[in-house]
């Protein structure tokens, strides 16, 4: 983490898209990041100009070709919508420029293995792992998600077995139709959550099935390449008053519980409670070792672990697009080859309706 007071190598950005979202959660990110804000681009160019002003951008910008033609931009962050990103990131990656953008990666998978060719033809052109590029997944950066991956990889809890979600959503019924028109709807803008935490967990899903309700919400049972399964439950209708969001990862071994993605519960494989005989519920406290553990963030004290850029992911998907662009090499999350798994899985969901529907090799 490179402090925005504090002395060391940063990368020059353009930032392009200066809604709402840019305001609340990606401009903020800066003050811990190694970027420097070399310019907000935004066809209302006044919105432009008030960021720079607001976040010290030096200079505002109505179109990307304005923006990069000083030629001071390393790297550019798309905060727009998916139908521009395509055009966009390939307008960057054709300059020879780093990028970042945020999901929804692109309308379909299409657009993504567009990108994909980009990238491609940019580091033929270049030395190196040419520019680097990371899609703003945020719940595959997310404090919680990679502390589950961590655990994943300990050999004592053994391959996953199942994965249970939950997520306020729906697939849409007409998922042809929703696919053909290149049509934004929920399941687009949100529904790649679950998905793609799903798919960052358990690897790449080998077929797809859509078991919906009658009045909406239902289920999407993902079988995955390494042969566990994974059950996203659509919550459809659940209240958005209260924590809705659950993952549930069972092992060979153990099991973890993310809740809310602010509240981890691991619970590490050896106990085994003597069914019947058992008078303790604390068991096994002389044994650290096959506890179960609880993460939270500490809300008491102003600590940089609650804040909401942080607890997100936001600052974790740019830190590790910034230093892997600075640094000359690859990124390992969020990849454009991660963000077409998670399209794919999203267009199989909605060309499903009650079959299973294969993955593309």
């Amino acid at each position: 983490m490179l402090l925005a007071h504090q002395d060391g190598p940063r990368l020059n950005v353009a930032v392009v898209g200066c809604g709402g979202h840019a305001y609340r959660s990606i401009l903020p990110c800066f003050d811990y990041l190694p970027l420097t804000l070399v310019a907000c681009v935004d066809p209302q160019i006044e919105r432009a100009r008030a960021c720079a002003r607001q976040f010290g951008g030096q200079r505002a910008a109505a179109s990307l070709a304005e923006a990069l033609a000083p030629g001071d931009v390393q790297g550019v962050l798309l905060v727009v919508g998916p139908r521009q990103h395509p055009d966009l990131a390939c307008e960057a990656l054709a300059a020879g420029l780093h990028v970042w953008l945020e999901k929804p990666p692109a309308q379909d998978a299409a657009g993504v293995q567009r990108m994909i060719e980009a990238q491609r033809a940019a580091a033929a052109r270049a030395a190196g792992p040419g520019p680097a590029v990371v899609v703003g997944f945020k719940k595959a950066f997310m404090p919680v998600t990679r502390r589950m991956k961590k655990f994943l990889a300990e050999p004592r809890f053994g391959a996953i077995q199942s994965i249970l979600a939950r997520f306020p959503m729906d697939v849409p019924p007409d998922g042809s139709a929703v696919l053909a028109e290149r049509r934004f709807t929920n399941w687009l803008g949100n529904g790649i959550h679950p998905l793609s935490t799903m798919i960052e967990l358990g690897g790449r899903p080998r077929s797809v099935v859509v078991h919906r309700a009658g009045a909406g919400g239902g289920f999407v049972v993902l079988q995955f390449a390494s042969g566990a399964v994974g059950c996203l439950h659509l919550a459809e209708g659940s209240a958005r008053s209260v924590p809705f969001e659950r993952y549930e990862v069972i092992c060979e071994h153990g099991h973890m519980v993310n809740e809310n993605n602010a509240r981890l519960i691991v619970a590490p494989p050896g106990y085994r409670a003597d069914y019947g005989l058992a008078d303790d519920f604390t068991a096994p406290a002389d044994d650290p070792a096959q506890a179960a553990m609880i993460f939270e963030p500490q809300h008491t004290l102003s600590m940089l672990e609650n804040k909401a850029i942080f607890l997100q992911g936001f600052v974790g998907e740019l830190d590790h697009w910034a230093t892997a662009a600075l640094g000359g090499r690859a990124p390992t999350l969020g990849t454009l080859q991660f963000a077409l798994s998670v399209m794919q899985t999203y267009e199989a969901a909605l060309l499903s309706d009650g079959r299973p529907v294969p993955m593309p090799e």
